[in-house]
């Protein structure tokens, strides 16, 4: 029996914080091997460190750490039995991004962009490529910007970038899990602060309270329930779709 099927059957026995873990572990395997520990599912999930590791242990493993493992095992020995293709998935988050191809969210950031006297561009963890091909795109077409170091981090860039400045941060959870760096845009949050723009895939995401705009994507990983599959094609078309609307206003 699967973990997640596991999980279904041990519901009723779970406390309430340990369900609260369950029931979003089951609907999002897919975060659970993306974010690297148990505190990050803690602050997605809504609940106590604690409950995420009593799961854990309940489903028969020593830890979390353990727990997180056989899981992506799981995920990617599992083979589909239905007739939904991995492209279908695609093809669906595709349809999804049309929607968002003509709006004020994307033209806003557009603006901003094109009256920028530099753009930086940032993303934490597997969304730092998504960060590093929209300073790659913004440089090949003509405009001044650059990737900031990682290792490095946002708190450190706060005194660097001016209110003539853009900053543009990738990030999936929009900073839900607890600890993440991307919070570090409080740092941000003064009148002399740039512009920011922030490319999420997660609604109502703490990071939007500091972003001048933001555009929600469809999160294709999260469509798939027993499959891995990756985000980053979801953000690079984004990221042509606002240059696509940079250069409609030239």
């Amino acid at each position: 029996m699967s973990i997640t099927s596991t999980m279904k059957e041990l519901l009723p026995e779970l406390t309430r914080s340990e369900r609260k873990a369950a029931e979003y572990i089951i609907s999002r395997p897919i975060d659970v091997v993306r974010y690297s520990s148990s505190d990050a599912i803690a602050g997605l999930c809504g609940c106590s460190r604690s409950a995420v590791v009593r799961l854990a242990k309940r489903l028969g493993f020593t830890g979390f750490h353990e727990f997180k493992i056989q899981l992506a095992k799981e995920m990617n020995d599992y083979v589909s039995d239905s007739t939904t293709l991995i492209v279908d998935y695609y093809r669906k988050a595709l349809d999804e991004l049309k929607t968002i191809e003509k709006t004020a969210p994307i033209y806003g950031a557009s603006e901003l962009l094109k009256k920028a006297k530099h753009i930086y561009t940032y993303g934490y963890s597997h969304s730092r490529y998504s960060a590093k091909q929209f300073a790659f795109r913004m440089v090949r077409s003509g405009f001044s910007a650059e990737l900031i170091d990682y290792a490095v981090g946002l708190k450190e860039y706060s005194p660097m970038i001016s209110e003539d400045d853009v900053l543009v941060v990738f990030s999936i959870s929009g900073g839900a899990q607890l600890g993440s760096p991307i919070n570090d845009l409080k740092y941000f949050n003064n009148p002399k602060g740039p512009k920011i723009i922030l490319f999420t895939m997660t609604s109502h995401s703490p990071a939007e309270k500091y972003a001048d705009i933001t555009i929600c994507l469809p999160c294709v990983s999260r469509m798939v329930p027993d499959l891995i599959i990756d985000d980053a094609p979801i953000f690079f078309i984004a990221i042509e779709l606002l240059l696509e609307a940079m250069a409609e206003g030239h």
